[in-house]
This record gives structure tokens, C-alpha cells and sequence, in this order.
């Protein structure tokens, strides 16, 4: 392969340019030849901090007025380096990325001037009028975050306020310990690969302007324009009562019963045909979906909120709300069950795993079979060849269609008061005798619960015929371990409740309990729930089935078979049931779901057809041919979205993330400062990462900030700090996804997922903000011609 040809030489810098790129080179300079020096020497020799803290404490308590404010910064520099002596954290500065911030000050009272460096590492002034201090916790760093240059500043520090002039403020990239590009107020300067000096203008810096409903955007770093009378600032309805396509009012007319599937990348309108199909349902028969008569099963606690606040919107109110957990927890209450009330929050994965494996679907159903089986061999046994004993037996075949608490009751009534009555006493006897056993075992669910998952030989068989390769040995060990305890445990409970009704009423004063009821896991309540259906034909509440005329249950992918299987058995006999979801937006993965036809067949509804949706009304191609890049091989052909043309996605590479938050706390300022009214989400992969980028941008005074920790989104104009987990569903006018790294977003199926669902937040422009080495999810080509691609090629 070739060379490239050789850049042509870059025009020479103005005078004030070329002298702001001296300056900062000289200061690099200095620093390089001090860090050189300390590096020649040993740690524990020119860092002698118990000394250089006693000097300075003297020098304190004689000091003048305006040498203080210096004097109490380099205290609290060697204090925060004392503190971390000792945990491996008290490095020298790395000399090829020493700082990342200049800072020229000139204190109010003496007038005295002092540079002061912001990086990662703390190197103290030494005389020749230069310091760095950790951004992270050096009073004076605040300076960088809150002030521009020429501002005036008053802080308080050390209970002492001190007051100022910002002359200088500039951010610096240094890598290899060569001086890449500096960014200013008066402009940006890049050094080439050739080593000359290049000013870019003030336009390299990107910021982010444009706005909610704004289709048009203009060039990488910027994000649009738009009039402020488009923007909204509550953003709960957005697009909600939009005009829709053919094919979303094809499925939201679809007739009243039967089952509809709706598969649709991110954006293309799922919930918001879920939610018209609602209201269409509720305005052509409003006496049978009435609001109170529907359902809508959604993923997180955020989509409860927002939809709630959608549907009056569409003229419909009063419809249940909810998620699958807060749903199953309500019902298990209300079905007044003697069971134990707490969960496990231990529960080993293998367990969770098989717990919500369709597996467990045909164990209940085999375990339900087999209970028939019993009941049958016992009249056939007890009965003999006596008379009638083959009319009872085949009237009890007759009944083989109805659930077995039904088929029980209905076998004694026929044998008791109507024409089982012709049959002789003794046969009648008999048969009644087994039929009234298995009706009072028949409605123990919880014992039904003992017997399914209490025997290790019945677990490792329903694996071997329904699942084999599901498991390995040394998870079908685990597995079989803690089911078996814990149905011991279960047992043993119920035993000593038995004991405590015997002594009670054999003795008027009450006892306690003499075991304290054990902790089933939270995978158990849907297992409990189907093995009620299976047993009873529904879930009876007051001796009346409880059961809706329309049910919705959106991002399906994210519920296991078995919790689709439950929904689906609450539906009244009309089967009005819509399902939307994603499988490209997976966020659970340990729960059986494999593809939507697999999905339909364990929730036994295998000739459901499934209705696509092609095209996105959220994210522009640019943002989506990103997330399918992500995707990688998970990315279904199939299901590619038409989506309107936008912005560039921009990449933003730091070296750490102090660096980033310089970056962004300029950006979303200016931001807040133009669009009052946009909503943007800085969206990070784990909650402990969300809370270390909302606290560094509080003290960068970014203003309307919001940690979201717990899916409490106000869906009000702002900035929302939050993880990835917290977004499901959600969209915003721009997206920042935080530190895409190799660490944080591995190559594997998970994270693809995950990435993928943080990227297609965005309505309009997506950024990606990375202090560290990105992901090999993230595109090369995306990185090659990121934002700051000119210190990229010129390393």
C-alpha cells in the first residue's frame, strides 16, 4: 500500500496566535523538566510531606494577607496527598499527560498573578510560579469548572473567601509529552503530524444548540437551530398525538380479539401504538374496555410514569399501570396465600436462570398430568371390578378439557347429586373418597411448589427432555441444592404451623411460631402464579376468576416466558392481548427468551403472526446505522428502520475523565443557557459512574442537573445524569453516552445490547464522550474522524 501524500505546510500564526502557542509551550517545558527531575529522584526523598506540611504551617502563621490564599492551597494539596499516602495512590505525575488545564489568576487584594495547572496529579509550586492540583479535589480546580476567562471569581476556601480575576483559561491536550492542541476563547490551535502549528478558528470548539421538534441540523458540533416557541418543557408528551403511519393504524385498528405482536426497532412507535390501541379498543366498546377492565405491563418504573401521564392525553383514564414485579406482588396478595411474604436477594444466578427457563413451564404442566394420572390409578384401584366403576371412570375422562380443581368439583357433584347417584353405595363410596383427597390437595399450591422443585431426580429429568443443553452438571448441582433446601425450609414451616394450630387449640392461650418463615425467590412468584392457573384454570379471587378484557405488555423481550405465560392467562375469553417489544433491545438476559417465535410457542401462542414496524420516528439514520454497527452480528436484517437524515454522530476522546467533564460542562452551559427547554441525558453504564459525573458537573455548576438513580425522571427540560439500565423506553432531544470504553462495553452480546439502547435514546444528535480507551464497539472510522480527529492523526 502506498504513503499518503504528504500534508502541504500550514500557513505560519499570527503574532497573537503564535504567542499564546509559546506561552504553553514554555509552561509544558518547565513542567517536563521538573516531573524529570523528580523522576530521577526516589519518592520517599523529594516527597517528604510530614516536613514540607510543618513548613508550610509555620510559614502560615506569619504570612501576609495576600500571600494566604496561595500559602492554604498548598495546604490543602499536601493534606489530600497525606491522606492517600499509604493506599498505593500517591504517584508522581505521568509526564506524558501531566495536565489538561491552564489557569492564569490575579488575586483581588495583592494583585499577585499565579498559573495554575488542572490534571490528575498534584505537583506543588516550587518556587518558579507553576502548580498542578488534582481536579478532583483541589479547592482552586473549582475555578476551572465554574469561570470563564475574564470572569471574576469568589470562593470561599478554608472558610476564607477569596476573590479574583480569571485572566487565562484555556484546556490543553497533552499526550506523549508533546503539546497537541490548545482551545481558547481567542481560538483552537492543532499541531500537525509535520510539527507546525495550524489555528483552526473558533468554530473547531463544539457546542450544542438546536431543539426539541427541530428536523433540520447543520454540520459535526453543532446540533441545529430552531425557534424557542417549539420547545417544551414538559416532556411527557412529545409526539404522543402525532399524526401516525398506515401500518401503526392498521395495527391499532386490528380487531378487538386476538393476539397482536408488534415488533419495532427503537423509535418506530411500539408503546405509542400499544397506547392507541388502548384508547381505539376503550372508544368502539366502551362498556367492555372499560379502563378499570385493561391492563399495561410495562418494563421500569419511568414507563409507569410517563405512560400514566400519556393516557389522559388520548382520552382514556383509570387504566392499571404498572410492572410485571409490582403486578405479580399486588397479586399474589390480593389471592390471600399462605406463603412465605419474604424473597431472597441472594439467589444464586444458575437458579435464577432455570427459574425463569420455559423449562419450568413444561415441568408444571407434566407435574399437573401427573397429578391426574395419580388421581385416575386411584379409582381404578379402589374401584376394582365392583359395579359402575366403569361409568365413574369414564364420566371422570369426559371432564379431561377442564383445569383440575374444576374437573374435581365437578366429578363429586355429578357423583353426589346428579347421575352418579344410580351408582351402588360402596362404588360411590370409594370414588368419593379419592376425588375428595385430590380436591383438597388440588388448591395446596404451595405444596404443588414442594413437589415440583423439592426433587433433584424431577429437576434433572425435565432439563434432560426439554432443555439438555441448557445447564451444565455444575449448574444442575446448584440448582438442585437450593431448590431442595429451600423446600425443605418451606416443609419444615409448615409443619410447625400445623404444630402451633394443634397446640392452640388444644390450649387457649396462643404459641409462637417455632420456625420463622423461610425467603423464596422472586423468580418463585410467577411459578406459584402458573402452577395456580394450571391447577384452577385462572387466578379466583372471592370464587370469581379475575381476568381482563385487554392486556398490554410492552418490551416483551425483557419478560420471561413464564411471566408472558401468566399475563396471557388473565385475559377474559376474548383474548385481547397486544405485545410490542424489540429484541435488538434486550436488557434482561437470563431469561429465556431466545426470538419471538420461541417466545409465542412457550406462551402458547405459536401461530401468532408477528406485525413489523419499519420505520423510526426517534433517532436519524445517522444514529441508527451506529446502533446496528453496535449490534454487530445480534443486528437482524429484517428488521432495518427507514429513519430521516440528521447530524453526524460525534466522538469526543479524553484522557481522563476530568478532562471530560471540562468538555461538558462548557457544552451543556451553553446549552441550558440557549435552549431552556431541551432534555438531554448524560447516560453512563454502571449507577456508580452516573454518580461520580453528576457530582464533578455540579461543581462545575452545570445548571438544572438531575441524578436519576431509581427511574425517577421528572420528564421536565434538563440534564438527567443515570446509567443505562434507567432509559429503557425513554427518549430525549440529545443523548451524551459516558465513557464508552473497552471496560465498560466489551464485545460481548450483553453489552451490545446495552450500548445499543443508551445510543437510541437520542431524537436528534448523539455524542460519545470517552475518557479512556474505547470500546471496539464503537466504530474505528467513528473515532478516526471524532471531533478532535486532528490530535488523533497528528500522534
Amino acid at each position: 500500500m502506498s504513503e499518503a501524500p504528504p500534508s502541504p505546510p500550514s500557513p505560519p500564526l499570527a503574532g497573537p496566535d503564535q504567542a499564546i502557542v509559546d506561552e504553553e509551550l514554555g509552561i509544558l517545558e518547565r513542567v517536563s523538566a521538573r516531573i524529570q527531575r523528580q523522576l530521577e529522584t526516589e519518592v520517599h526523598q523529594f516527597e517528604d510531606l510530614d516536613s514540607q506540611m510543618i513548613e508550610l504551617r509555620d510559614e502560615i502563621a506569619s504570612a501576609k494577607e495576600e500571600d494566604l490564599p496561595s500559602l492554604m492551597d498548598q495546604m490543602h494539596q499536601l493534606a489530600a496527598l497525606n491522606a492517600k499516602r499509604g493506599s498505593g495512590r500517591d504517584l508522581p505525575v505521568d509526564p506524558n499527560n501531566p495536565y489538561f488545564g491552564h489557569l492564569r489568576l490575579r488575586e483581588a487584594r495583592a494583585g499577585k498573578q499565579r498559573d495554575v495547572l488542572i490534571g490528575k496529579r498534584t505537583m506543588l509550586d516550587s518556587g518558579d510560579g507553576l502548580a498542578i492540583v488534582d481536579w478532583r479535589n483541589a479547592p482552586v480546580s473549582r475555578l476551572y469548572y465554574r469561570y470563564d476567562e475574564t470572569d471574576e471569581y469568589d470562593e470561599e476556601f478554608d472558610d476564607r473567601t477569596i476573590e479574583g480575576t480569571v485572566l487565562v483559561r484555556r484546556s490543553v491536550v497533552v499526550s506523549s509529552a508533546q503539546l497537541r492542541r490548545i482551545d481558547a476563547p481567542q481560538g483552537s490551535w492543532v499541531r500537525t503530524r509535520s510539527g507546525d502549528w495550524r489555528a483552526l478558528g473558533h468554530e473547531a470548539r463544539p457546542t450544542l444548540a438546536g431543539g426539541t421538534g427541530a428536523a433540520v441540523r447543520i454540520p459535526r458540533g453543532h446540533l441545529g437551530v430552531q425557534t424557542e416557541d417549539l420547545g417544551r418543557a414538559d416532556k411527557r408528551l412529545q409526539e404522543i398525538t402525532a399524526l401516525i403511519d398506515k401500518e401503526q393504524f392498521d395495527l391499532i385498528t386490528k380487531p378487538e380479539s386476538g393476539v397482536v405482536l408488534i415488533q419495532g426497532g427503537a423509535g418506530s412507535g411500539k408503546t405509542t401504538v400499544a397506547l392507541h390501541r388502548v384508547a381505539y379498543l376503550a372508544f368502539q366498546d366502551h362498556r367492555r374496555f372499560a379502563p378499570g377492565r385493561m391492563l399495561i405491563v410495562v418494563f421500569n418504573e419511568a414507563l409507569v410514569e410517563y405512560i400514566r401521564h400519556v393516557l389522559p392525553s388520548l382520552g382514556v383514564e383509570g387504566v392499571t399501570v404498572t410492572t410485571y414485579r409490582r403486578w405479580s406482588a399486588a397479586m399474589l396478595k390480593r389471592l390471600r396465600l399462605d406463603i412465605p411474604a419474604r424473597r431472597s436477594e441472594s439467589t444464586p444466578e444458575a437458579v435464577v436462570r432455570f427459574k425463569k427457563h420455559p423449562v419450568v413451564i413444561a415441568m408444571i404442566d407434566e407435574l399437573v398430568a401427573e397429578d391426574l394420572r395419580n388421581v385416575e390409578t386411584s379409582l381404578v384401584e379402589r374401584l376394582g371390578d365392583r359395579p359402575g366403576a366403569a361409568e365413574v371412570i369414564a364420566h371422570w375422562r369426559s371432564l379431561a378439557k377442564l383445569p383440575p380443581s374444576i374437573r374435581a368439583r365437578r366429578a363429586l357433584r355429578w357423583l353426589v347429586e346428579d347421575e352418579g347417584r344410580a351408582i351402588p353405595a360402596k362404588t360411590r363410596a370409594a370414588a368419593e373418597t379419592s376425588l375428595r383427597a385430590f380436591r383438597e390437595e388440588v388448591d395446596d399450591v404451595l405444596a404443588d411448589w414442594v413437589e415440583l422443585l423439592g426433587e433433584p431426580a424431577r429437576i434433572r429429568a425435565g432439563v434432560q427432555r426439554h432443555a439438555p443443553d441448557a445447564f451444565s452438571d455444575n449448574e444442575l448441582t446448584t440448582i438442585t441444592r437450593w431448590c431442595g433446601k429451600q423446600a425443605a425450609a418451606v416443609s419444615e414451616w409448615r409443619e410447625s404451623q400445623d404444630e402451633d394450630l394443634r397446640d392452640h387449640n388444644d390450649d387457649d392461650g396462643p404459641k409462637p411460631k417455632r420456625s420463622s418463615p423461610p425467603r423464596l425467590d422472586s423468580e418463585d412468584d410467577a411459578v406459584l402464579m402458573r402452577l395456580i392457573q394450571a391447577k384452577r384454570g385462572g387466578l379466583f379471587i372471592k370464587g370469581k376468576r379475575f381476568e381482563y378484557e385487554h392486556i398490554v405488555i410492552d418490551e416483551a423481550q425483557d419478560l420471561c416466558p413464564l411471566e408472558v405465560r401468566v399475563l396471557l392467562d388473565t385475559a377474559s375469553a376474548g383474548r385481547s392481548v397486544t405485545i410490542a417489544g424489540d429484541k435488538a433491545q434486550k436488557m434482561i438476559f437470563d431469561n429465556g427468551f431466545v426470538d419471538w417465535p420461541q417466545l409465542l410457542d412457550d406462551a402458547g401462542l405459536p401461530h401468532v403472526a408477528i406485525q413489523p414496524l419499519k420505520i423510526t420516528y426517534r433517532s436519524t439514520r445517522q444514529v441508527m446505522a451506529l446502533a446496528q454497527h453496535v449490534l454487530g452480528h445480534l443486528h437482524d436484517p429484517d428488521d432495518d428502520l427507514i429513519a430521516r437524515d440528521g447530524a453526524p454522530v460525534s466522538y469526543f476522546g479524553f484522557s481522563d475523565m476530568g478532562e471530560a467533564v471540562a468538555f461538558l460542562g462548557e457544552a451543556l452551559r451553553n446549552l441550558m443557557q440557549r435552549e431552556p427547554t431541551a432534555s438531554v441525558a448524560l447516560i453512563t453504564r454502571y449507577p456508580q459512574q452516573a454518580e461520580a459525573y453528576y457530582e464533578a458537573l455540579r461543581i462545575a455548576e452545570v445548571p438544572r442537573l438531575r441524578l436519576v438513580a431509581r427511574q425517577d425522571f421528572t420528564f421536565l427540560s434538563g440534564i438527567d445524569v443515570t446509567d443505562v439500565r434507567q432509559v429503557k423506553g425513554l427518549e430525549f432531544d440529545y443523548v451524551v453516552v459516558l465513557d464508552p470504553t473497552r471496560q465498560n462495553y466489551p464485545a460481548r452480546d450483553e453489552a451490545r445490547h446495552l450500548l445499543h439502547i443508551a445510543t437510541t435514546r437520542t431524537a436528534y444528535q448523539l455524542w460519545m464522550v470517552c475518557s479512556g480507551e474505547p470500546s471496539k464497539l464503537v466504530p474505528q472510522k467513528l473515532i478516526d474522524e471524532s471531533a478532535n480527529a486532528e490530535v488523533v492523526k497528528s500522534v
